[in-house]
């Protein structure tokens, strides 16, 4: 049974599937290329255990002092952050 115009709309419509297919896997194979650029994001446990084991001595000092000085009320935590952070970056740099 063979109607005319339907022939005209099966090949529409097929063509369209087919476009769409291949739009959904490009975007799927887009998606995965930007995943494989971004850093690997650690958790904040593993984050931090992997700051901790790389710290000397002397720096983990220097923070406890600064934890001690934070819980005393002699800083803030704003300040306390701010310090913290001076004293690992100098520990890395």
């Amino acid at each position: 049974m063979n109607v005319p115009g339907l022939e005209a709309y099966n090949w529409t419509v097929w063509l369209i599937g087919v476009v769409l297919f291949a739009l959904v896997i490009g975007l799927v194979i887009a998606a995965i290329l930007r995943a494989r650029k971004r850093p690997v994001q650690l958790h904040s446990a593993a984050e931090r255990l992997q700051r901790e084991q790389t710290l000397g001595a002397e720096v983990e000092t220097r923070l406890r002092e600064l934890e001690q000085r934070r819980q005393g009320g002699q800083i803030g935590e704003v300040e306390y952050e701010a310090l913290r952070a001076a004293v690992l970056a100098a520990a890395k740099g």
